[in-house]
C-alpha cells in the first residue's frame, strides 16, 4: 500500500468517525461480560478499520493506492455488518440465537472475502478495478460478488426483523429499539443509495456523505446505548429480579390504571399480563381496588387482604407506594402483594400455644388461691364450730345463735366466691381473643348477679393486640374488679371501657357503687387490690384506683400492646 498522499479536508469526518467508533468499542469492551457487548465491540473495531480505509483512500493520489485502500475497506465491510447482526440477535434474546454453530456460519462469508482479497483474487467478486477521472473506483460485479451483495442485504433484513420482533414483543424495549431501527434504516438506506450511485451504476464514490451514512447507524446505537443503559447491569438485574420475585408487583399510573405487573402478580390475580394492562385497579381487584385508592388519600400504605376461596384462600400484605417525579408530582403508584398466609398460620398456632400455656399457668394460680381461700374458710368454720359447741354446753343459747349466724354468712360468701372462681376457671379464650372472651364473661356475670354491664372498645383494637399472658392478667384484673363491685360496692351497674394511645391500652372499670376511701387502712391492706397490682406489674402495666365515699369506684389499668409483626 504505497503511493502518494495529499492532505484534503475530506479526511476529517472519517477520522472523527473512527475516533467515535473507537470510543464506542472501548466502552463495549469494558462491559464485555454483559450480553451483546462483545458483538458491538467487534462491530466498532471493524468499523474503525473500514472508516480509516476510507480516509486513506480519500488522501491517496495514485490509482494503485486508491485500489489498495478500496480492497482494505472491502475486508472489513462484511465483518462489521455481521457483527451488528450478532449484536441484534444477542440483545433481543441472550444465548438463544447466537449459538456457536450460528456464529461459525455467520463468519464464513467474511472469511471468504478476506481470503479472496489477501490472495489477490478479488477479481472473482468485482472483476478488474479501475479508477475513474473523479477519483472513484469503478468495479464490475461478478456473479460471486452479486451473491455476496445479496448475502449482505439478507444480513440487513435479519437485523431489522430481529429489532421489529423485539419492538412488538417487549414494550419496555421499544424506545431503544426504535432508535436502533431508525439508525439501521436511515444509515443503510443512504449507504445503499451511495453504493448504487442512485442510478444503479456499479461504482463506489467516496464522499463525506457516504461516511455520514455509515456513522448514522452507529450514532443511533450509541444514543440507545448511553440513553437507555443497554450495557448497564443494574436495569437488567432489576428487571430480572422483578420478574423472578415471589411477591406480586403492580405498577399503576396516576389514574390508577395498570401499567405493568410481574408474573407473580399476574398469577395471584389470575389475569394475563397483556389483558391486565390499561385496566383500573378496581377492575382487577373487585372489592379491594376502591379501598386501595382510599388508602392513598388517607395515609395508610399497608393493609391485608384475602384472595381466593375455601382451602385455596391466601392472605396478602398490601404495600402501596406513591411514585413521584423530580418535581414532587405524582406519576403513579407501586402496589406490592406479599403472601403472608403461612406466617399468619404459624403466628396463629404460636399464639394459641401461648394462650394455652398462659391459661394453664393461670388455672394453677387460681387453684392455689382457691385452695388457700377454702383452707381459711374451713379453719374459720372449725373455730366457730368449736366455739358454738362450748357455748351450747354452757347453755348460752343466744351467743351460740349469733355465732351460727356468722357461720352461715361466711359459708354463703365462701360459696359465692367458690362459684365465681369456678366461673373464672371455666372462662376460656378458645382463640377468640380478650374482647370476645370478656364479653361472654360479662354476659354471664350480669345474668348471675343482676348487675348491668356495658363493654366499650374501639374498632381499631384487634384480638391480636395483646400478648397471651397479658390477655389472661387483664381478664383476671377485670374479674376481680367486678367481684369487688358486687361484694363491697353493692353496685347496680359496671362499665368496662378500652382505649388505645401511644402503644398502650387503657382498661377502665367504673361502677356506681358506694365507693370507699383508697387511703384507708382497710383499703391499703385489701387482698383484692394487692393481687390486681401484682398482676399489673407482671405484664409491665400500672393500676390506678380512684374512689370516694358515695361516688363509686374507678379502676384504670394501663398495659402495653404488642407491635404487629
Amino acid at each position: 500500500m504505497t503511493g502518494t498522499y495529499v492532505y484534503t479536508p475530506d479526511i476529517w469526518l472519517p477520522l472523527a468517525g473512527a475516533l467515535f467508533l473507537a470510543f464506542l468499542g472501548a466502552y463495549s469492551w469494558q462491559r464485555r461480560k454483559v450480553p451483546a457487548a462483545l458483538p458491538l465491540f467487534a462491530s466498532s473495531l471493524f468499523g474503525v478499520l473500514w472508516i480509516l480505509g476510507i480516509a486513506l483512500a480519500v488522501a491517496a493520489v495514485t490509482p494503485a493506492a486508491k485500489i489498495a485502500w478500496h480492497k482494505f475497506q472491502a475486508i472489513w465491510q462484511m465483518p462489521a455488518a455481521t457483527a451488528m447482526v450478532c449484536f441484534a440477535l444477542e440483545y433481543i434474546w441472550p444465548g438463544r440465537w447466537l449459538t456457536r454453530r450460528n456464529l461459525i456460519l455467520l463468519a464464513l462469508p467474511p472469511l471468504l472475502v478476506l481470503f479472496l482479497v489477501v490472495s489477490n483474487n478479488s477479481q472473482f467478486m468485482w472483476g478488474e478495478l479501475e479508477v475513474a477521472p473523479d477519483g472513484s473506483i469503478l468495479r464490475h460485479v461478478a456473479a460471486p460478488g452479486a451473491i455476496l451483495v445479496t448475502y449482505g442485504l439478507s444480513l440487513v433484513l435479519v437485523n431489522l426483523a430481529a429489532f421489529i420482533w423485539l419492538f412488538i414483543r417487549s414494550p419496555q424495549h421499544r424506545w431503544p429499539v426504535a432508535l436502533m431501527l431508525t439508525g439501521d434504516i436511515a444509515g443503510r438506506g443512504l449507504y445503499a443509495l451511495n453504493q448504487l450511485d442512485a442510478n444503479l451504476a456499479p461504482s463506489l464514490t467516496v464522499h463525506n456523505t457516504f461516511v455520514a451514512a455509515l456513522l448514522l447507524g452507529w450514532a443511533m446505537y450509541a444514543i440507545a446505548l448511553f440513553g437507555f443503559g443497554l450495557f448497564d447491569p443494574l436495569p437488567a438485574a432489576r428487571a430480572t429480579a422483578i420478574a423472578q420475585m415471589p411477591e406480586g408487583l403492580v405498577a399503576l399510573d396516576a389514574q390508577w390504571r395498570v401499567a405493568s405487573l410481574n408474573p407473580a402478580a399476574a398469577q395471584l390475580l389470575s389475569i394475563p399480563v397483556g389483558q391486565a394492562r390499561g385496566k383500573l385497579i378496581a377492575e382487577i381487584l373487585p372489592g379491594s381496588g376502591d379501598e386501595i385508592v382510599h388508602w392513598a388519600d388517607h395515609s395508610p400504605t399497608c393493609t391485608e387482604i384475602s384472595l381466593g376461596a375455601g382451602a385455596g384462600q391466601r392472605q396478602y400484605d398490601l404495600n402501596l407506594t406513591t411514585l413521584r417525579d423530580f418535581r414532587g408530582l405524582t406519576i403513579g403508584h407501586l402496589l406490592m402483594f406479599r403472601d403472608v398466609t403461612e406466617r399468619r398460620r404459624g403466628q396463629a398456632l404460636l399464639l394459641e400455644h401461648q394462650r394455652t400455656l398462659a391459661m394453664l399457668q393461670e388455672r394453677e394460680r387460681l387453684a392455689r388461691e382457691l385452695h388457700d381461700g377454702v383452707a381459711q374458710v374451713l379453719a374459720f368454720v372449725t373455730t366457730q364450730g368449736q366455739t358454738i359447741h362450748r357455748l351450747l354446753a354452757r347453755g348460752e343459747i343466744s351467743e351460740a345463735d349469733d355465732h351460727v349466724g356468722r357461720l352461715v354468712e361466711v359459708a354463703s360468701e365462701a360459696n359465692t366466691d367458690v362459684r365465681e372462681s369456678i366461673l373464672g376457671l371455666r372462662t376460656a379464650f378458645d382463640g377468640q381473643g380478650l374482647l370476645p372472651t370478656l364479653a361472654t364473661y360479662l354476659g354471664q356475670y350480669e345474668k348471675r348477679y343482676g348487675i348491668h354491664t356495658v363493654l366499650s372498645a374501639p374498632e381499631s383494637l384487634s384480638i391480636n393486640d395483646f400478648e397471651p399472658l397479658t390477655e389472661v392478667h387483664v381478664l383476671r384484673i377485670v374479674q376481680e374488679a367486678l367481684a369487688n363491685a358486687r361484694k363491697h360496692a353493692h353496685a347496680r351497674a359496671v362499665y368496662v371501657t378500652f382505649a388505645l394511645a401511644d402503644g398502650h391500652a387503657q382498661v377502665e372499670v367504673q361502677d356506681d357503687g358506694c365507693g370507699f376511701d383508697p387511703l384507708s387502712e382497710d383499703a391499703r391492706g385489701g387482698i383484692g387490690l394487692r393481687v390486681m397490682r401484682e398482676r399489673a406489674a407482671e405484664i409491665c402495666g400500672t393500676l390506678v384506683v380512684q374512689s370516694a365515699m358515695g361516688a363509686g369506684t374507678q379502676i384504670i389499668l394501663t398495659v402495653p400492646v404488642q407491635v404487629p409483626g
